[in-house]
C-alpha cells in the first residue's frame, strides 16, 4: 500500500470530514456559552411539541441588558436549532450593503417569521399585539412559546 496514489486522496477527504466535525462542535459550544453571556436573566417556558423537540420545559438565559426579543429568540434557537423549523418560516428580505470600496451590493437576508397559529408571549402578552419582536427585554421577563392547539 505505500506509494498507492489513492492514499493521499483518502487522507484529504478524511481531513475534510474531521474539520467539518470540529467546526460543528465549536458552533455548539459557542451557542451554549452564549446562553450565559449577559447580565439580564430571561426565562423561557415551553409547551406542547416544543417540550418534546427540545427536551426541556423551561430554560433560563442570561442576555445583555436592553437586548430585544428577536435577538433572545435567535440565541434560544441557536441553542436548539432542531426546534427552529417547528416554530418559524423563513422569509427573505432585501437590503443593500456597501463593501470596503464603496460599492453598493444587493443582499437577500433570511428573516424568521412565526408560523401561523404559533404564539410567542412576552410576560403573558402576545408579541403580535404589543409591538413585535423588536421590544427590549429587561431582567425577569418571561418568554412563552406555544404550539398550535388542537
Amino acid at each position: 500500500m505505500p506509494g498507492n496514489p489513492v492514499i493521499p486522496l483518502a487522507l484529504s477527504g478524511w481531513n475534510k470530514v474531521l474539520t467539518l466535525h470540529l467546526h460543528l462542535m465549536q458552533l455548539g459550544y459557542q451557542a451554549a456559552i452564549a446562553l450565559n453571556a449577559g447580565d439580564c436573566t430571561v426565562n423561557f417556558a415551553l409547551f406542547g411539541r416544543m417540550r418534546t423537540v427540545t427536551g426541556a420545559q423551561a430554560l433560563t438565559m442570561h442576555l445583555p441588558e436592553g437586548v430585544d426579543v428577536q435577538n433572545a429568540l435567535r440565541r434560544f434557537f441557536d441553542y436548539f436549532p432542531q426546534a427552529r423549523s417547528e416554530v418559524f418560516d423563513i422569509e427573505w428580505r432585501e437590503g443593500e450593503h456597501v463593501d470596503a470600496h464603496g460599492t453598493p451590493w444587493f443582499e437577500a437576508r433570511p428573516a424568521y417569521a412565526v408560523k401561523p397559529m404559533w404564539r410567542v408571549l412576552l410576560n403573558g402578552k402576545d408579541l403580535s399585539y404589543i409591538g413585535g419582536p423588536s421590544l427590549p427585554l429587561s431582567a425577569g421577563d418571561e418568554i412563552h412559546v406555544f404550539p398550535p392547539g388542537r
